[in-house]
């Protein structure tokens, strides 16, 4: 058993609990389970879990959901999560883009929440995500617009969001047809440069795999 320290258990009851991230999660989860209209015998990948807050979301609305992280700490939290409330159905798994796809299952739908802006490579991201769909599968990713590195702490490697016409190209080269880019949400936070408050758009992206 992988153990957590208390302070980190702590931070995430208190990541889990904060109304304006609920809110803006929610948000985001809601508009994936109505641009991918699931009925009930799909199985879903959830890219860069967390917590499992979008996954819960999707519970009653697939068969089984293999909800993957990079961070073992976030995978038991969530593991004690769903023990508690005896959920079978959602299975926790350390992987990552980068990792061997052979360990996945094909999947009828992928969802990615403010994870791929964390992710090196997303011309791989979009290639690996195309080759675990199975034919008329579809993602649905949401991220941020460019937001001048203001999101995230300056120590932090990641992508200052997205142009959405240039990820849509990504996808596109990767095979995806269909694709479909709305606004669906915003993140409320300090800006890591000036301090003041900040809202930051969020987008939501669906991209389909032909039959």
């Amino acid at each position: 058993m992988i153990l957590i320290s208390e302070d980190f258990q702590k931070a995430l009851m208190r990541w889990d609990k904060e109304p304006g991230r609920l809110n803006m999660t929610h948000q985001i989860a809601q508009a994936m389970l109505n641009r991918t209209s699931p009925r009930g015998n799909e199985v879903l990948l959830d890219y860069g879990t967390g917590t499992g807050l979008i996954a819960l979301e999707f519970l009653y609305s697939v068969k089984k959901i293999v909800a993957v992280d990079s961070s073992k700490d976030m995978l038991t939290f969530l593991q004690k999560k769903l023990n508690a409330d005896s959920i079978t159905t959602i299975e926790p798994l350390e992987w990552s883009i980068g990792s061997d796809p052979s360990q996945l299952p094909e999947f009828d739908i992928i969802i990615v929440s403010l994870t791929l802006h964390h992710v090196p490579d997303t011309s791989q991201a979009a290639e690996v995500f195309y080759s675990l769909l199975k034919p008329g599968g579809i993602i649905a990713i949401a991220d941020l617009d460019p937001d001048n590195g203001e999101s995230h702490e300056p120590e932090m490697t990641v992508h200052h969001g997205f142009v959405r016409e240039d990820l849509m190209e990504i996808f596109k080269k990767a095979g995806f047809t269909t694709i479909q880019i709305d606004s669906v949400a915003t993140l409320a936070k300090e800006s890591s440069k000036t301090g003041v408050l900040k809202e930051f758009p969020i987008f939501l992206m669906i991209a389909h795999k032909d039959k």
